[in-house]
């Protein structure tokens, strides 16, 4: 058995391992910025439309 050849094989799973987890972290991180956008999008939806405009003040 050629250790090289084994060492080489042991090396390029590890490549394909961080290969995966990196494509896999980038979409993880696409998925959480669009449920970002939508939050603020239905959060935006959700404001009062006359939220802010007046102040109720009792001295």
């Amino acid at each position: 058995m050629d250790i090289s050849s084994a060492l080489a094989a042991v090396s390029t799973g590890d490549a394909l391992r961080q290969a995966v987890g990196i494509t896999l972290l980038g979409k993880v991180q696409d998925t959480q910025a669009a449920q970002a956008a939508v939050m603020l999008q239905d959060f935006a939806a959700a404001q009062h439309p006359n939220l802010g405009k007046t102040l109720d003040i009792r001295i």
